[in-house]
């Protein structure tokens, strides 16, 4: 899942307490909630809740949930830029190839995150892990970007991927590590 959902609803006191345990119940599986339309609570990026009392006594819920985009298939690397004849007169094309600049944000985002739930001691979301190797294999695709780190960059990322497929935390940490000391030694470079 990507993008945004959201869900509003309204009701008495005594709903919103059935409805507040659900949503703790539901978050603990990582379900989607009962409700229209249903929000998946498993792999979100940012989840917020608010209430509202309304004059008569109800109140406004309104819940959403913003998740981690998963980059697309690049046609071309060449600076986020489609290659001539790509695309109709608008500059418009079928699959999106990011600007750079915006996957290396939505990259240090991600990794940003990874590293939270590692050092809390637990597996990071599985969207967004998936979608920080998705988009580390993109990443190594444009030209330009310190090409001499890329295949060493390739490795531990496939070695990130192993350790995630098997759940393992020490194998994630010592491949978070080994990615973020590279991501140094590269951005000190072509920063």
């Amino acid at each position: 899942m990507h993008g945004k959902r959201r869900m509003e609803l309204s009701m008495d006191r005594a709903g919103l307490s059935a409805w507040l345990m659900n949503l703790a119940e539901s978050f603990e599986r990582g379900e989607y909630l009962s409700e229209e339309p249903p929000v998946d609570l498993e792999g979100f990026r940012k989840l917020k809740v608010s209430l509202r009392q309304n004059p008569d006594g109800s109140v406004q819920v309104k819940l959403s949930a913003k998740y981690p985009r998963p980059s697309g298939t690049p046609q071309s690397a060449s600076g986020g830029q489609p290659v001539s004849g790509e695309g109709d007169a608008q500059g418009a094309t079928d699959t999106a190839v990011p600007k750079y600049t915006s996957l290396k944000k939505h990259m240090k985002q991600t990794f940003k995150s990874i590293g939270h739930a590692l050092s809390a001691g637990q597996l990071p979301p599985s969207l967004e892990a998936r979608s920080f190797i998705a988009d580390s294999r993109l990443m190594i695709e444009y030209q330009g970007k310190g090409e001499g780190y890329y295949e060493a960059y390739r490795n531990l990322t496939d070695d990130f991927e192993a350790a995630l497929s098997t759940g393992s935390l020490d194998g994630l940490r010592s491949a978070y590590q080994a990615l973020a000391q590279l991501k140094r030694e590269c951005h000190s470079r072509h920063a």
